[in-house]
């Protein structure tokens, strides 16, 4: 008897902490479909990549009340046969870059 109720204790506290959770996922995005702040941040900020990259973007969801809320954009492309990728939060300030220098704005040589 007491193992029938400590299993639906355990069930009953694992099925609110699942269903309290987020989730992280990722989705490859067309070129149209990325906010145009990231576009012209990433234009700005590395003006000199010519290659055509890939977008992702990647995205938490509320699993209670099934909210959507984007967290980093992600560009890669291949500068000079290097992998670069770039990332970006969703009010287009640059997050985090790897395989090309990031930029420093407001500095005076």
């Amino acid at each position: 008897m007491k193992t029938g109720y400590f299993l639906t204790l355990a069930f009953v506290v694992m099925a609110v902490s699942v269903h309290a959770q987020k989730f992280e996922f990722s989705k490859s995005l067309k070129q149209e479909e990325v906010p145009v702040l990231i576009q012209q941040s990433l234009q700005k900020d590395f003006s000199s990549l010519t290659q055509k990259g890939r977008w992702k973007l990647r995205y938490s969801e509320d699993a209670a009340t099934k909210r959507v809320a984007p967290e980093l954009y992600e560009y890669t492309c291949k500068n000079n046969g290097e992998k670069v990728e770039i990332f970006y939060n969703p009010d287009g300030t640059l997050y985090y870059t790897k395989g090309i220098n990031a930029p420093t704005h407001g500095s005076q040589p």
